[in-house]
């Protein structure tokens, strides 16, 4: 932008750059190069065995969601305890298997 120019006279910065100019009756600074939709390109199809596997989890849905609600309930009302050391005994048995896997040649 130059200074000492009107503002009816400062081109658009974006007609400047040739991204096209405002349409006959636009308001000022709209541009005319409409963006088309275009189809989704990619595709997902999922064999009988996935299909089958989701099934499958699907049906352990409400045993699992029974677990959570009843330790919600347990939080909410202070009953429910933590055990540091079984949490500490998990993390240290899967530190362990990662460093098993990690050390395998391959």
């Amino acid at each position: 932008m130059k200074i000492g120019k009107p503002e009816a006279q400062q081109a658009d910065p974006l007609s400047r750059a040739g991204h096209g100019s405002p349409a006959a009756g636009a308001p000022v600074g709209a541009r005319s190069d409409a963006v088309e939709k275009t189809p989704p390109a990619d595709a997902v199809h999922l064999s009988t065995t996935s299909r089958s596997l989701a099934a499958e989890g699907a049906a352990d849905e409400p045993v699992r969601a029974r677990k959570v609600e009843e330790v919600k309930a347990a939080i909410r009302e202070g009953r429910f305890q933590v055990s540091a050391h079984a949490v500490a005994d998990k993390m240290i048995s899967q530190a362990a298997e990662l460093l098993e896997t990690l050390s395998r040649p391959k």
